[in-house]
């Protein structure tokens, strides 16, 4: 499938959950949760504590969200990222996207094997915010990571 066709698709879902978001506010998860309220998604942050996160609700799990979610932003380590799209796949969610940034990615062969034997169609290639409304940092970094290849032109979901 070709990449900018699955985040297209990945961003025309209307319920998405967004796993690694802080309490202290200040993360990628977090960025990535408020782009995609601004631009007319319903957001559901997932964090262990359950606490309210930026003046809106979170949960521990994927599965916790009342009336569930099509898709899931994972922005968190390879070892929680296994977690949730194991969550993911239970819960109903058709597309897990793993966030890549310039540091660490959110997953390792492990997390995409649960993925994939989950169901779930699989980004783990970029950021949202690179397709979602980019800024000129996120504008930039996509045209950067297709120059090196990091953003293949076709992904296997």
């Amino acid at each position: 499938m070709d990449i900018d066709e699955a985040t297209k698709t990945f961003l025309a879902l209307e319920r998405i959950a967004v796993a690694g978001v802080s309490r202290k506010g200040a993360s990628p998860a977090n960025a990535i949760a408020t782009r995609l309220r601004e631009d007319g998604r319903q957001v559901f942050a997932i964090n262990p504590s359950g606490e309210e996160i930026d003046g809106h609700p979170s949960w521990p799990h994927v599965g916790d969200v009342p009336g569930g979610v099509q898709g899931v932003v994972v922005v968190t380590d390879p070892e929680h990222a296994t977690a949730v799209a194991r969550e993911a796949g239970e819960a109903g969610a058709e597309w897990i996207w793993f966030h890549q940034g310039f540091g660490p990615v959110s997953y390792d062969d492990e997390t995409l094997r649960v993925a994939h034997d989950a169901g779930l169609k699989v980004i783990s290639v970029g950021c949202p915010m690179m397709y979602c409304c980019p800024d000129g940092f996120h504008r930039c970094a996509r045209a950067v990571f297709r120059f090196v290849g990091r953003i293949p032109g076709n992904i296997q979901p």
